[in-house]
């Protein structure tokens, strides 16, 4: 999702860029009384992909001067606009020099103000777009999976998933386990971390330089972030402390996938806010299906709107009355992945050998394989076809 996003807590300043672009563009407001950090800040203008970041007035200069060298370091595919309550040259010589496209006056009559901003919009999608036909630069994803049930397959696809793209981008990928309580990431991957998240957190409240440390790597490139041992363990662990660890990873790594516990609890919506597209998982069985619904619905009243959602249908060919069109009819979603119901799945899970990375892996392997071909697209279609045929030679 790209378009527009409004850096403020102005209701007024979104009615009108609502009212001017909002039939051709997305518009977003966000606004935050607990941020802590301006690189949390600038992953949260930015997690929606926008074309343009607008910081209005209100967040006043010394924000404001924080934020915007955080966005141009690390969204450079954005294009930033300032705007301010009283324009005068020292103001705006000082945010150009830190990033910002322009600084033009929030006052002012309708007309005026449309005729100040049209351009350097027109400017800010043209660089988008060229930056987004560049081959040579990895888009940054943080991709939260959820699933309001239990069982519903989210670690087997957050772990594949994961391999997949690391296979394509080694060193690049993080996985993160925040099913804090039953997360089993790890072994499903075969690796016995000696580090958790409780450590992860109190290393990105004060020195993010130490992070790394508390990953464990995983052959395919993979970098995994595990829960804690102990079930209590992560109980003191706050929202506000989860998201600044979020965009500590965001920062660090250009794929930062998530798996949760079933629900939404406060280290999902803390994943959830920091992240650019939702991997929406059910099964076929209705309660599973009407869940799903409900959860979204929810998602949408509390503003959720901004992530990039995709419906992958887990054990879609399980025979229980339910079409694949009356799913996607009451969730709302087209099922852009379906995988299928497969011993090799929990065999797979139970030995820590990821299906897309297992010998016979066939059509199985595939599927996953094509999750990550949609967030990391090959340039090179001959390499395509390799990846994708990789598994059926190996029946």
């Amino acid at each position: 999702m790209s378009g527009i996003t409004l850096l403020s807590g102005n209701p007024g300043l979104e009615a009108v860029f609502v009212d001017l672009y909002g039939r051709s563009l997305p518009v977003r407001r966000i606004w935050s009384d607990q941020w802590r950090d301006p690189i949390e800040v600038a992953m949260d203008a930015c997690a929606a992909d926008p074309e343009l970041v607008v910081v209005g007035a209100d967040a006043g200069l010394d924000l404001t001067e924080l934020v915007v060298p955080e966005i141009d370091r690390l969204f450079p595919s954005a294009t930033i606009l300032c705007l301010v309550a009283n324009l005068d040259v020292a103001t705006s010589l000082a945010l150009l020099r830190l990033g910002a496209r322009d600084v033009i006056l929030e006052a002012g009559t309708r007309r005026e103000f449309q005729a100040a901003v049209e351009p350097i919009l027109h400017l800010a999608r043209s660089r988008h777009r060229r930056r987004g036909q560049s081959t040579s630069e990895i888009r940054r994803r943080v991709i939260t999976i959820i699933s309001p049930k239990g069982g519903s397959g989210k670690t087997t696809l957050a772990v594949n998933l994961a391999v997949g793209l690391a296979r394509r981008a080694p060193k690049q990928v993080v996985l993160l386990d925040l099913d804090v309580q039953f997360g089993d990431c790890a072994a499903a991957l075969g690796l016995r971390p000696e580090y958790s998240l409780v450590e992860a957190v109190e290393a990105a409240n004060h020195e993010r330089s130490a992070l790394k440390v508390f990953l464990s790597g995983h052959p395919s490139g993979l970098a995994v972030l595990a829960p804690p041992e102990d079930l209590v363990a992560a109980d003191d662990i706050v929202q506000d402390q989860m998201k600044r660890t979020l965009a500590a990873f965001a920062e660090e790594f250009p794929f930062v996938i998530v798996d949760t516990a079933s629900g939404v609890d406060r280290f999902a919506l803390a994943a959830m806010e920091q992240s650019t597209d939702l991997l929406v998982v059910s099964t076929t069985d209705v309660p599973s299906v009407r869940a799903v619904r409900r959860q979204l619905d929810v998602l949408d009243e509390v503003g959720y709107v901004s992530q990039r959602r995709t419906f992958v249908l887990n054990r879609a060919n399980a025979k229980v009355g339910l079409s694949v069109a009356e799913i996607e009819a009451a969730v709302g979603l087209e099922a852009a992945f379906q995988i299928p119901s497969t011993r090799l799945i929990p065999v797979s899970t139970n030995e820590g050998s990821p299906v897309i990375e297992r010998n016979g892996g066939g059509s199985t392997a595939n599927r996953f394989d094509r999750i990550a071909e949609f967030f990391a697209p090959s340039p090179d279609p001959d390499d395509r076809r390799s990846r994708r045929g990789r598994g059926k030679g190996r029946r």
